[in-house]
């Protein structure tokens, strides 16, 4: 990790607790699908996430980034359906749609090998007529799906530079009111590892405080096998932490 060398954050404690909440600070005021699938984006992660591999290369459990499309992509189509299931159709297409910005945007990650180049693929073209389908009878405008699929990825960007998967400084696009795109830089305070400054600032308030969890990795920063690291997943020693986000 980038930012926290001691710790191995749960990728759940910020990227799913706190996407809503930037979306909420917007400048903006949004509804609640909006709100729900920012926050929900990466429900088709969930069993992946609560049974982690092991990688021999780092001694750490797998990064999400280091699991090809031919593992995640079903996954992500799993993660829709459970959406539409539970919060309908608006919440599920957000979600979708968020799958086909990552499997679109980052083609040098998901096409490296071609049973993941098939998947990332297949995610797409399965998903666009469902897409389309839902945003007839939800009556949305392309417009307005843009505006609302890049918040979703904007909030998700940002959590990941501040769960220290992403380098710093950095720059992002965002949405601006006028529907026009608006590049935002993100930095670091000097000397405060989990501080974080924006400008342009596009929220209402002017400090967001995000509180995680993170589980402490071993003195030596790896595990010596598969066994050490199930063993130190299945205890219950926790640490929380405060990140925040000010102009």
């Amino acid at each position: 990790m980038n930012n926290l060398p001691a710790l191995l954050l749960s990728a759940n404690s910020l990227t799913l607790g706190y996407l809503g909440r930037f979306c909420r600070a917007w400048e903006e005021s949004f509804g609640e699908p909006l709100l729900l699938a920012a926050e929900q984006h990466d429900i088709g992660w969930m069993d992946w996430e609560t049974a982690p591999t092991f990688d021999p290369r780092t001694g750490r459990p797998h990064l999400f980034r280091d699991v090809g499309a031919s593992v995640h992509a079903p996954m992500w189509s799993l993660g829709v359906r459970r959406a539409q299931d539970a919060w309908g159709a608006h919440v599920a297409l957000l979600i979708s749609r968020h799958g086909g910005v990552i499997y679109s945007r980052y083609t040098d990650r998901h096409h490296v090998a071609a049973a993941d180049a098939a998947a990332a693929n297949q995610f797409l073209k399965t998903q666009a007529p469902i897409e389309a389908s839902w945003a007839r009878l939800l009556g949305l405008e392309e417009d307005s799906l843009k505006k609302e699929t890049a918040l979703v990825a904007l909030a998700d960007a940002l959590s990941l530079a501040v769960c220290g998967e992403l380098k710093v400084p950095i720059d992002f696009e965002a949405p601006a009111r006028n529907g026009e795109k608006l590049t935002v830089h993100l930095t670091k305070r000097p000397g405060q590892p989990f501080d974080f400054t924006l400008s342009p600032w596009p929220f209402r308030v002017d400090v967001i405080t995000m509180e995680g969890e993170a589980r402490r990795l071993p003195t030596a920063g790896r595990f010596s096998d598969e066994a050490a690291m199930n063993a130190w997943f299945a205890s219950p020693g926790r640490v929380t932490f405060q990140a925040r986000l000010m102009r």
